[in-house]
């Protein structure tokens, strides 16, 4: 009796599947995209002021929110948030069925724009928010500060999905979609963690407005 032995099929052989990779003209296109972002994130005009809310008890992060509107609110809550949700609904799809071809495109194309996108915000803030903050000692708490960091915290797991995204990031398949998961989950759980402490009245944390009043953030910023 005779044995045939069969090849078996590609997506049937057991071990890693090399990592997609990513064509230089994206990459030079994303790698673009993030200095752009990251120029205007430092050249343009402060959009921390505040004149409207001086004298009121609320984390700097919700100040943040609570001015320009509705422009802020978009910006910083708005984009960022629905680039992670449409990140977090398209990975359960992919991870939980056959997803059809545009929740993989839609999926792919949100994780490419979520780093430019948060690095220009985290520049932005840095440069406008936190470094005179801190320098002018116009914290509001210690409250107010685990609120501002958590939210910059967001961009590194943003970033860290734009890497994978263009093959930089996971040795293949598997570990790449492995970290996208981890870093979808890194910044959902930072961003709550922003959204509950900026919420919080910043006296509940033993910060004063009447005893030594902190400058807003039009006062630490323009002079």
């Amino acid at each position: 009796m005779t044995t045939t032995l069969t090849r078996p099929a590609p997506d049937q052989v057991d071990g890693p599947k090399p990592a997609t990779r990513t064509s230089t003209p994206l990459l030079i296109t994303v790698g673009l995209a993030a200095l752009l972002a990251a120029a205007v994130g430092l050249a343009a005009p402060s959009a921390v002021v505040a004149p409207a809310m001086a004298g009121m008890s609320m984390t700097h992060y919700m100040e943040l929110l609570s001015v320009r509107q509705p422009w802020n609110l978009l910006l910083f809550m708005g984009v960022p948030v629905v680039l992670a949700e449409t990140l977090a609904i398209t990975e359960l799809a992919i991870l939980f069925g056959r997803a059809p071809r545009w929740v993989h495109t839609l999926s792919r194309w949100a994780g490419l724009v979520a780093g430019p996108v948060m690095l220009g915000i985290l520049l932005h803030l840095l440069t406008n928010a936190v470094a005179p903050l801190t320098t002018n000692g116009a914290w509001r708490g210690p409250i107010d500060v685990l609120a501002v960091m958590a939210y910059l915290l967001g961009a590194i797991p943003m970033i860290g999905i734009t890497l994978v995204e263009l093959g930089l990031l996971g040795k293949d398949a598997t570990s790449a979609r492995r970290l996208h998961v981890i870093f979808v989950a890194a910044f959902l759980v930072v961003a709550h963690v922003a959204m509950i402490a900026g919420m919080l009245d910043p006296t509940v944390m033993g910060w004063s407005a009447t005893t030594g009043v902190m400058p807003t953030v039009e006062h630490t910023t323009h002079r």
